[in-house]
């Protein structure tokens, strides 16, 4: 009676461990999402048949102010001058404008700043915008289930092979593009950069 007890004490504990062990490795992938990812040093694609590399600028980053907000008569008050619709490049974790603006309900949106060279060079932004080229001629509704597939938007069709989608802005974009590249109908997807004097 004594064996058969502890047999099944000791199959009750192998059971918890076992139980233990499996929350324990799913709880890990159930938060890695959670854990923001840190953009990588370096980022690198193919656009137009050339590999082109950047490399990250670890001391600015770029944040999208709305039209509105860079019109607004509380922000040419403080001397908020050079702030334009679009794109603006600010130092790392230092809002371009006030915090009574900040606290309006347009999300703020901040990505990281490339450049052509480690320390050099004009600064580059990645606004989001992947141009995809296919191998042939699509339809509306191929089109629309890549978009789906990879949760991107459809942004314009350009010719009937090479449209544009928007996705998130900075290294996301060169991710969702390179993985846009193991579709067998995709020939070449690149992301969209923004130079500094340009920014948009």
């Amino acid at each position: 009676m004594k064996s058969e007890n502890s047999n099944s004490f000791n199959r009750f504990q192998n059971s918890l461990v076992f139980t233990m062990i499996c929350f324990a490795y799913s709880s890990l992938f159930l938060w890695e999402p959670l854990i923001a990812k840190e953009p990588p040093n370096q980022i690198t694609f193919t656009e137009g048949g050339i590999q082109k590399t950047f490399y990250r600028n670890s001391n600015l980053e770029a944040e999208f102010i709305e039209p509105s907000q860079a019109n607004s008569s509380q922000n040419k008050s403080l001397g908020n001058v050079k702030v334009k619709g679009g794109w603006n490049l600010r130092q790392v974790g230092k809002p371009l404008l006030s915090q009574q603006q900040g606290k309006s309900n347009i999300p703020t949106k901040v990505t990281e700043v490339y450049n052509t060279g480690v320390g050099y060079g004009p600064n580059i932004v990645l606004p989001g915008i992947i141009i995809v080229t296919f191998k042939n001629d699509q339809s509306n509704e191929s089109i629309s289930k890549l978009a789906q597939k990879y949760k991107i938007v459809f942004l314009q069709q350009f010719t009937p092979r090479i449209v544009s989608f928007q996705t998130e802005p900075g290294y996301l974009s060169v991710e969702i593009a390179n993985e846009l590249l193991s579709e067998g109908i995709v020939s070449e997807a690149y992301p969209e950069t923004a130079v500094e004097k340009v920014l948009k």
